[in-house]
């Protein structure tokens, strides 16, 4: 995910990605690896994540090498997690290596996902609200879920909840928190359909 990318005339670019889970900053060598870092944050699976944090030097038959992961992650549940970069070659040396240690060390080893097209904008939509300072309280959220718990626009919705001029960014951050869901296969907009993730789940029972 890190490979050198044209970016304004250099060959690679330094940015970063904050974390609405933990509050940091997460490194990353790409723009490409910031997308999948948005991913992740918006998994509520994961709690917490970074990059750059793991090395792996082999050595093997007179050649040797470093892996370094693209990410490592902690779940709710206590696993952990290792994102593998894509394979820089064919041999598939750096694969086997970072599974062999993610067997030794009790990781699992997932490839990296990077969202694409419609699903990469929305996500992108909604990560402007994902910051705690959009974080409803619990009267608020209350009210939001019970305004959403059939299918309607989100701002038309929002704004008729009677919470006032803010209540748009509460609700854009519950759609962050999976509190409220839409359909991720169109692009998600202000007048998109939303509903609460529980009525869903209520339906599907």
């Amino acid at each position: 995910m890190s490979e050198p990318r044209a970016y304004q005339g250099r060959r690679s670019i330094l940015t970063k990605w904050a974390s609405a889970a933990t509050g940091q900053a997460v490194w990353c060598t790409s723009t490409v690896q910031m997308d999948a870092a948005m991913l992740l944050d918006f998994d509520a699976d994961i709690v917490c994540f970074q990059s750059g944090v793991v090395q792996v030097h082999w050595e093997l038959e007179g050649r040797h090498g470093t892996v370094e992961p693209a990410f490592v992650a902690r779940t709710r549940d206590g696993r952990r997690l290792v994102f593998s970069r894509p394979p820089r070659d064919e041999s598939g040396v750096e694969e086997r290596v970072l599974r062999q240690a993610g067997d030794e060390a009790g990781w699992e080893i997932r490839p990296l996902q990077v969202p694409q097209g419609v699903l990469r904008s929305s996500l992108e939509n909604a990560a402007h609200f994902s910051s705690p300072e959009f974080a409803p309280d619990d009267h608020v959220r209350e009210v939001l879920l019970e305004v959403f718990a059939a299918p309607r626009p989100l701002q038309a919705g929002a704004l008729a909840s009677g919470l006032g001029l803010k209540a748009p960014g509460y609700a854009w951050h519950l759609v962050w928190t999976g509190e409220l869901t839409c359909d991720w296969t169109k692009p998600l907009l202000p007048t998109s359909p939303v509903w609460a993730s529980q009525a869903a789940d209520a339906e599907e029972a």
